[in-house]
């Protein structure tokens, strides 16, 4: 009986290496974009130091409902609207739609990056043996959404009169803007980008 060829051996361990990583690599790619839609909405500027705005998350595929996993927002602002002063972001209470296990607790103006930081709360894994059932809060289908939250931005002066240009940071740095949800209970993170998150005043 003839001894198969070491190099074919190799050749045959390469493709399957390949194949198998490759795989892996596809289940880490984020889903369609086309599940939601998250805004800033509500812009208003209650007085000369303060401005505040709503975010809001939209199912926008309403066959299937869309249970949220994760939710991390990058807020970009115009610097020119300090006037010199030094902004403070806060969450205005009793204003979010969400679970209480997922409603935003902390939020960060980072002034030298220009960015708002509204960190994610992370749900506890799920044990084994728990039976099947929502983790995640149902995410509307009638617009403008689900309300993440109120955000309050306060400065030390009066804000100068120039366009606030706030805009979702989709980047690593400063603060990357990101979105998942359970599939079939599975954490998966969607596509986020300026086709569906959006700036309306």
């Amino acid at each position: 009986m003839k001894s198969i060829h070491p190099i074919l051996i190799n050749f045959t361990a390469a493709l399957l290496l390949l194949f198998t990583a490759g795989n892996g690599f596809a289940q880490l790619l984020p889903a369609s974009a086309d599940e939601f839609r998250l805004s800033i909405e509500n812009v208003k500027q209650p007085t000369d130091k303060t401005l505040e705005f709503d975010l809001y998350l939209l199912d926008t595929e309403p066959a299937t409902p869309f249970e949220l996993a994760l939710i991390q927002i990058g807020i970009l602002i115009n610097p020119e609207i300090y006037n010199g002063g030094t902004l403070k972001a806060s969450l205005v209470e009793d204003n979010s739609q969400l679970l209480d296990v997922q409603q935003p607790m902390n939020i960060l103006f980072v002034q030298d990056a220009n960015v708002i930081k509204l960190p994610s709360r992370t749900l506890k894994p799920v044990a084994k043996d728990a039976p099947a059932g929502q983790r995640g809060s149902i995410i509307s289908t009638k617009a403008p959404g689900t309300r993440i939250c109120k955000i309050l931005l306060t400065n030390s002066v009066a804000y100068a009169k120039t366009p606030l240009k706030l805009s979702f940071n989709f980047a690593r740095i400063p603060y990357p803007t990101s979105v998942s949800q359970y599939i079939k209970g599975v954490n998966t993170p969607l596509e986020c980008n300026i086709s569906n998150c959006v700036v309306k005043y």
